[in-house]
């Protein structure tokens, strides 16, 4: 058996020993770089935030639902936006037709965001439309009587939010949203006439519309997310 010396080790085994300490050296290395990583929320602001404008001027969304409707998804829109962003100060105009006539305009153009922004004194316009697609209800007849039916439908719907700039009248944000869901219980006589059976617009559409403005309005919300920092 042959005994070497340190000073003796042969080319071969020297090379070895280089290696070892070499990879020994890269995975210490390695090994206290993500010692330092953790993961920690990290707070995202809104994509969109709205402090900049002074007011805001809320022009009644448009809706083919009917005025109660229209009144219903401009609030809410309103609140939930102001739930997003405390603080953020809004204008309600009205519907659309009165403050186009307002400013003598004919159609809601970066001529008219203009006028509106001079005559109400305000830095930007937010205006939406909501349309519903025709219910198509599934009606049962009743079976303790002829006379009436049970009605239930789902009901389509596309909720189209904008934000101009009154000072350039451009066009500053735009979403587009749409969901679908179950209406309240309608009613319908044997003459074919149908109606809801809900008084009002929230009871009628249940979580339809406030899910629907919720989806439509995430641009406007801050939140955490979860991210590896050293």
């Amino acid at each position: 058996m042959e005994v070497y010396r340190k000073s003796q080790l042969p080319h071969a085994a020297i090379s070895n020993v280089g290696v070892t300490a070499a990879l020994l050296a890269l995975s210490l290395t390695l090994f206290f770089g993500c010692a330092h990583t953790h993961t920690e929320q990290v707070w995202i602001p809104p994509i969109m935030d709205l402090a900049p404008y002074r007011i805001i001027g809320v022009i009644d969304f448009d809706t083919n639902g009917g005025s109660e409707l229209q009144q219903y998804v401009t609030q809410n829109y309103v609140q939930t936006v102001q739930a997003a962003q405390p603080g953020v100060r809004f204008l309600e105009l009205g519907g659309q037709e009165a403050v186009l006539a307002k400013v003598s305009r004919e159609q809601l153009d970066y001529e008219a965001v203009q006028s509106i922004g001079r005559v109400f004194n305000i830095d930007a316009v937010m205006f939406g439309e909501l349309n519903l697609s025709e219910i198509k209800p599934n009606v049962r007849l009743s079976s303790t009587t002829w006379q009436s039916m049970n009605v239930g439908a789902f009901v389509e719907a596309v909720l189209v939010a904008k934000l101009w700039e009154t000072d350039s009248g451009v066009l500053r944000w735009t979403n587009s949203t749409r969901g679908k869901d179950s209406v309240a219980r309608l009613s319908a006589s044997t003459n074919g006439n149908i109606s809801f059976g809900a008084k009002d617009p929230e009871e009628a559409y249940g979580k339809l519309i406030p899910q629907l403005v919720y989806a439509n309005t995430p641009d406007f919300r801050s939140h955490y997310e979860y991210r590896k920092v050293k």
